[in-house]
């Protein structure tokens, strides 16, 4: 068998929100490239996925290069703080392509890299023209989907959910303790530092209470793609007779484990 080759590389750390990436550049033609691994673990999608796509999913590969991915892997060798990688590397265009096809099927980390990188390449074209750039600390905070002034009050809780939930906490519908509910299976998807600025932002009030909202701090999109899962919720607690019973019938219907809860965005 023929002896792999790796194509010489250079690479630098890459941050889109709070996912890292090497950005890997290739010596001899400068072309940008990534990782198959790091497409693929960032969504949380096993790493064999892309190699056996051809074969095992065809329909969905023929699906893809319709849109024109290229499936043309390049193995390329390269050094990020003194560690030597060698990794199999997909075309930029390959990876957006990828990205979109997992994000259209509902997956929660390829739509949050799906919503950065459409909403970036405008403020990276507004910087090019302006002479600007962003720092990779800009960066990660302002992808951030907490906003860092609140929004009018709109509702977003009907009153049948706060009952609901009233009745399987056995708690009144304004108890504050119901709070605790809402993070678990509505705000469990806010990453440490998206917490974190909401309690800057947002702080808690000595009473326990936060002075808005916290759909009040979501951006637009955020809120938007919130609202179905809302629903959802409110769907299966009705059939609920407990929170272990609720938290059981959301197990089911997701099949995943409850931190993940977005994977339950309807998304298109």
């Amino acid at each position: 068998m023929a002896k792999k080759k790796y194509q010489a590389a250079e690479a630098v750390e890459l941050y889109i929100g709070n996912y890292r990436f090497d950005a890997i550049r290739i010596l001899e033609t400068k072309e940008y490239r990534m990782s198959q691994n790091h497409i693929l673990e960032a969504i949380s999608i096993n790493k064999n996925w892309l190699t056996r796509l051809q074969f095992s999913l065809p329909r969905v590969y023929q699906s893809l290069v319709k849109q024109g991915l290229n499936h043309v892997t390049l193995s390329a060798e390269y050094t990020v703080k003194s560690t030597v990688t060698r990794a199999v590397t997909w075309s930029l265009k390959d990876v957006r392509i990828i990205w979109r096809y997992f994000d259209r099927q509902g997956n929660p980390e390829a739509q949050k890299l799906i919503d950065a990188l459409s909403e970036d390449s405008l403020i990276s074209r507004f910087e090019q023209i302006w002479g600007e750039s962003r720092t990779v600390e800009q960066r990660r905070t302002d992808d951030c989907r907490i906003l860092s002034t609140p929004r009018p009050w709109t509702k977003m809780f009907e009153t049948e959910f706060e009952s609901n939930l009233a009745r399987i906490t056995k708690l009144h519908k304004k108890n504050i303790r119901n709070g605790l509910y809402y993070w678990e299976f509505i705000y469990e998807w806010m990453t440490p530092e998206e917490k974190a600025k909401l309690d800057i932002v947002n702080p808690v009030l000595p009473n326990g209470r936060r002075k808005h909202k916290i759909h009040q701090m979501l951006s637009t999109e955020t809120k938007e793609r919130l609202t179905p899962h809302v629903t959802s919720i409110l769907i299966l607690m009705k059939s609920a007779n407990s929170v272990d019973e609720l938290r059981r019938l959301v197990q089911r219907q997701y099949g995943i484990d409850q931190p993940n809860l977005f994977d339950g965005w309807d998304i298109g």
